[in-house]
């Protein structure tokens, strides 16, 4: 049966709203028992999905770099206001040319037991700027003196700029001022590793039983694809905030998750680790119980560039513009997402107009038959196109719906390839695909952090073979911009280029939407999509 955008609208609306299952109902004792929590500091929360890694330094997808952050932490950590504060830095001082850092290191301990020290950080990130490490983003820390000339071979690590003069000291030296390292040092590739643990296993972090951390949390139970189970970690140095006892994070489907809900065997379910039913969402939002979260996140589409037809820039540009982001927006994602014609978020400041105008038909109709002509190709010669995604109900709709205004708007239809979230992110690292449909969520507030994901082709992060040394330039200038004005002028030129070459399709700006059960308070939910249980705590209705 040919789904047309109509069909996929229609589906939106009609089918069963499970969510009446929420209301109407008195709370009897039975599900009160059942609910998680309510007599103790136990929750149960859902993540979907087994996660790739809880390695700090290969992390790549929201949900891991989540999770490594309830069982590791670094020297700052985003705190209740959603600032980066001092964690395991006592204090930092920073020289008068705003290059240099020196951090005091708290008395800590990893969950073994063994001291934590300064040789930790400095080993944990020379691993990952070692040449034949594979550590997604690395690139992240580049700010640090000569390390992306280590990490590309040119210099050896003895060069980069870390140095620890004792076992609670340690200096970082950067390549330029940067206003925002220490929040931009909350993320897991700066969190330490024991080192001791790590030469003597390299897979320590695939199993409950090997896993050594230092966050308010440690892994008491991992069962594969089923189930993580997070208890309160006794060694913590700040073990006296954390009144969470355990932490279950089960792996189920957004049905069941949504069900679990509604029976009260979660007390989370939602963003930022699964999604919530298309077909529940507008029941929620008339009954008030759905919850909308701005986020600095966008929903965008490689396009691996070295494959057939899609190295023509027009036809990239043609593409983007067909898309009618409003509609998707209104009919599928549902959660008052911003139609994105950039890759910044708006939020961010850098765009003062839209760049290109949502749903262009008609521009991208004369761009489409411009790029076949230069191509010397058929529209039929296109179906060969296929967009891969990870396999969700939300990703499989909102490709359909692309999937269909692409055929009204050009006249051939690609073809869909929903993949395990693995398997997705192994083939978009290796360039394995022709289009992707992904996201990126922001590591810090910035949009140097959006924009630096393509700088090259080379970075780990970039996946789409395109690199414009016009676009490198800017960005490398905007490091050594003093004036804010001027900066914001260079990454907005920046942004122009990328969306000039399009290897990128921006569809919209996300916001987060989950439900929370009311006993659980003081759960920490960032702009950046970070989620934190540290304060969080269960309080008795």
């Amino acid at each position: 049966m040919k789904v047309t955008m109509k069909t996929i609208f229609r589906l939106t609306f009609l089918l069963p709203l499970i969510a009446l299952s929420l209301t109407g109902c008195k709370k009897s004792a039975d599900s009160t028992e059942k609910r998680r929590g309510y007599s103790s500091q136990n929750i149960t929360i859902n993540i979907a999905n087994e996660p790739q890694t809880l390695d700090p330094r290969k992390v790549r997808a929201l949900t891991d770099t989540n999770l490594v952050r309830m069982f590791m932490e670094g020297l700052t950590r985003v705190d209740k206001k959603g600032k980066a504060s001092l964690a395991l830095a006592e204090k930092v001082s920073v020289s008068s040319d705003l290059k240099t850092y020196t951090f005091t290191l708290k008395a800590s301990q990893w969950s073994n037991g063994d001291p934590l020290t300064s040789q930790d950080f400095a080993y944990a990130w020379k691993k990952s700027l070692s040449p034949q490490f594979n550590a997604p983003n690395a690139n992240m820390l580049y700010v640090i003196k000569n390390a992306k000339e280590a990490k590309t071979g040119k210099l050896p690590l003895s060069l980069v700029g870390i140095e620890t003069p004792n076992d609670k000291t340690l200096i970082v030296e950067l390549n330029h001022p940067t206003p925002y390292f220490l929040e931009l040092i909350t993320h897991p590739i700066y969190f330490p590793v024991n080192r001791s643990v790590d030469r003597a296993n390299s897979h320590w972090a695939e199993n409950h039983t090997t896993y050594v951390g230092n966050g308010p949390f440690s892994l008491h139970d991992w069962k594969h694809h089923n189930v993580i189970d997070a208890r309160k970690n006794e060694r913590y140095w700040d073990k006296k905030t954390v009144q969470i006892a355990d932490l279950k994070m089960v792996m189920v489907t957004e049905d069941t998750g949504f069900n679990m809900f509604g029976t009260r065997e979660l007390n989370w379910d939602g963003s930022p680790f699964s999604t919530i039913p298309i077909d529940a969402i507008q029941s929620l939002k008339s009954q008030e119980k759905l919850q909308v979260a701005p986020v600095l996140a966008t929903q965008w589409i490689r396009v691996n560039i070295t494959q057939g037809p899609l190295r023509s820039t027009k036809l990239r540009k043609a593409l983007a513009y067909a898309i009618d982001r409003q509609a998707i927006v209104d009919h599928i994602a549902q959660g008052n997402q911003i139609p994105a014609t950039g890759i910044v978020p708006v939020a961010m400041g850098l765009q003062k107009e839209p760049l290109f105008k949502d749903g262009d038909l008609s521009k991208a109709q004369d761009l489409f038959g411009e790029a076949l002509e230069e191509l010397k190709i058929s529209p039929d010669q296109l179906s060969s196109l296929t967009l891969m995604y990870a396999s969700a109900e939300r990703n499989h709709l909102m490709a359909q719906a692309i999937q269909e205004q692409w055929r009204q708007a050009f006249g051939f239809q690609i073809a869909l390839e929903p993949v395990e979230s693995k398997v997705f992110f192994d083939r978009v690292s290796k360039k394995n695909y022709t289009l992707s449909l992904g996201n990126w969520f922001a590591d810090f507030n910035d949009p140097i952090n959006f924009l630096e994901v393509f700088k090259t082709k080379d970075v780990g992060t970039n996946n789409t073979n395109w690199e414009n040394p016009g676009y490198t330039e800017l960005l490398e200038t905007s490091s050594y911009c003093q004036n804010a004005n001027e900066r914001q002028a260079l990454l907005r030129q920046s942004e122009q280029i990328i969306m000039n070459d399009m290897p990128v399709i921006p569809i919209f700006h996300f916001t987060m939407l989950y439900i929370q059960d009311d006993t659980l308070k003081d759960v920490v939910l960032t702009t950046m999509g970070n989620i934190d249980f540290k304060y969080a705590h269960i309080e008795k209705e």
